[in-house]
This record gives C-alpha cells, sequence and structure tokens, in this order.
C-alpha cells in the first residue's frame, strides 16, 4: 500500500495568497474563476456574449489561468503518493441526502453548479474572487459578498441535513 502524502491546508493557503499577490503586480487584475470559465466557454461558442468584451481574444491569460486548475490538482495527485478515482461522491454526509442514481446525483450537480455560476456572474464575480481577490484588497462589496457566502452556506447545510438527513 502506498502512502498518502496529505498537503496541510496553510500551505495552499500560501500558494493561493503568493498567487494571488504575483497575479495583481503583474497584470492590475484580480485573480478569479467565473470569467476565466467564460474564456473556457468562448472557445466552443458563437454566441454574442461570448465573441466581445473579455472573451474577443480567444488567447487570454483567464483561459491559460482556468486550464491551470486541473493541471495544479493533477500535479498534486502526482506528488501525493494517491491514485485516481473518479467519483461523485462528496463523503457519506451528502451521499446520505443526494439521489443514489448516478443520473440524478449527475444532474442534480451540473444543476448547482449552473446555478453557482449564474450567481458569479449575477455578483459580479465569483466566491474565489469575492472572498479571495476583493477581501485581499479590502473591496467593501467583496467584504459583504464574502460574508453572505459564507453565511447563505452555513445556512443551507444546516437546512440540507435537518431537512433531508
Amino acid at each position: 500500500m502506498v502512502d498518502v502524502i496529505v498537503w496541510p491546508g496553510w500551505l495552499g493557503g500560501l500558494g493561493i495568497g503568493l498567487y494571488l499577490l504575483a497575479q495583481h503586480w503583474t497584470s492590475n487584475r484580480p485573480l478569479g474563476c467565473s470569467l476565466s470559465y467564460g474564456s473556457l466557454c468562448a472557445l466552443g461558442s458563437r454566441a454574442p456574449y461570448f465573441t466581445s468584451g473579455e472573451f474577443e481574444r480567444r488567447d487570454n491569460w483567464r483561459l491559460w489561468f482556468v486550464l491551470g486548475i486541473p493541471l495544479g490538482g493533477f500535479l498534486a495527485l502526482l506528488t501525493s503518493g494517491g491514485n485516481w478515482q473518479p467519483t461523485l461522491s462528496m463523503g457519506a454526509m451528502y451521499d446520505a441526502v443526494l439521489p443514489q442514481a448516478l443520473w440524478a446525483k449527475a444532474s442534480l450537480l451540473l444543476g448547482g453548479g449552473m446555478l453557482m455560476g449564474y450567481g458569479a456572474r449575477l455578483a459580479g464575480g465569483c466566491t474565489s474572487g469575492h472572498a479571495v481577490a476583493g477581501v485581499a484588497l479590502l473591496n467593501p462589496p467583496s467584504l459583504l459578498a464574502a460574508g453572505l457566502f459564507f453565511a447563505s452556506g452555513l445556512a443551507t447545510v444546516q437546512m440540507l441535513f435537518r431537512v433531508f438527513a
């Protein structure tokens, strides 16, 4: 059996913080994922939204950023000694409240992801953009958004497990 190396959370936080500073110093742009995901969607879309503004250039830094996220995960996997096992499981507590049928669980998770993407565009940025970059820059709307993200997340999880568990 291979020993799996578990990286400490502070190391990940330090890495994100250092990247955030480097990103801001080199490009004067805040870190975030929702526009990066839009750059990825723009590669396969001819919709007017994805052919103008931030997405006009197909080869932009945000595209490389979002492609680097799974690459970073893959590198972490390679350096941890673990093996990759694709799953839709998020742990025993969530498995107890989510549907057991693969198609139903996948549909629910996909729908939730789509709602999160819509919410990110509605809020003018995603949780990483507001809670990581915006809070680090002491941006008042981001401070409010981050507080609301955490409060609504706590309330939703409590409701989910009290009502459905």
